[in-house]
């Protein structure tokens, strides 16, 4: 090149500016994904999930569904919990002094979804609400939406009792229907919010009434049940199941209902399966023709 000549420099392109937005962290997944599994399973739930995580195992587009939505249901529900519950009158239900603590807040926490779907419903059938100021429960008089003298919903007791609030008969039943709080609360923190209502019908079944184990530990006589004079019928009903799953297995295991094997019929044979020798035999003894 002659000297003096300038010399053409290529122009040098402008440096694209990154992504602005930071995708999210597997580890900010995952907790997020554990958080969800503990509101929807309890500390089970969370305990599979993290094992899943570590085996790295993948969950399912299902299971993810099933988990957010649980999630985000439970969350609106305790929002309508929170506003509902704030509009109910106090009454001195209980005798003054129980209650109150670390275990009644986070037992109104734990049991915030329940109660809510419990207060949700008791809105539209227009109940009375008012709430026990010494154990932290909630009150709701209905005439139906319950069993026998009431239901416990979480922290929610639907009932038809109009008696007088200060009376030993319903300072009694608060407290066995608190009690019934503390089991729900306990088996939401342990395996979700379906956990105590599955296992208190499971044990109805065989312990029905004042036999029933969770209403043992609530207390029968401030729950207004008489103590059972006889031993359960757990064992005839035990039976009974036994039998009816028998018979069941065997309905489905007999031979009549397994369908028939498919019979199969013999078709042409393939060409590729001919035997060449065979069409030189027909060949040979066929008639020799006229000369």
């Amino acid at each position: 090149m002659a000297a003096g000549t300038a010399t053409l420099e290529r122009p040098t392109s402008l440096p694209v500016p990154a992504d602005r937005r930071v995708p999210a962290r597997p580890v900010e997944r995952r907790a997020v994904w554990w958080a969800a599994c503990l509101i929807c399973g309890g500390l089970a739930g969370l305990l599979l999930a993290v094992v899943g995580t570590l085996r790295g195992a993948r969950p399912s587009r299902r299971r993810v569904l099933i988990v957010v939505w649980g999630t985000v249901v439970q969350a609106v529900l305790a929002c309508a919990f929170a506003v509902l519950g704030s509009g109910g009158q106090i009454r001195p239900c209980a005798a003054p002094g129980e209650g109150g603590g670390v275990w009644q807040t986070a037992r109104t926490v734990l049991n915030a979804p329940v109660s809510g779907a419990a207060l949700l419903y008791a809105a539209g059938e227009g109940g009375e609400i008012y709430h026990c100021a010494a154990n932290g429960t909630t009150a709701v008089i209905l005439d139906d939406g319950f069993a026998r003298a009431g239901t416990m919903y979480g922290t929610v007791f639907l009932t038809d009792q109009r008696a007088e609030t200060q009376s030993p008969r319903m300072r009694k039943l608060s407290e066995h229907e608190a009690r019934h709080s503390d089991q729900w609360a306990l088996g939401s923190l342990l395996a979700g919010p379906a956990a105590f209502p599955a296992l208190y019908a499971a044990d109805e079944v065989f312990f029905p009434g004042a036999y029933n184990h969770f209403e043992q530990a609530a207390g029968l006589e401030d729950g207004g049940y008489d103590p059972p004079p006889d031993s359960p019928p757990a064992a005839g009903r035990l039976a009974v199941l036994s039998v009816g799953v028998l018979v069941g297995y065997t309905l489905a295991a007999s031979p009549g209902r397994r369908r028939p094997a498919p019979v199969v019929r013999p078709g042409p044979v393939p060409a590729a399966l001919h035997d060449p020798g065979a069409d030189r035999g027909r060949e040979t003894a066929k008639p020799a023709g006229r000369r």
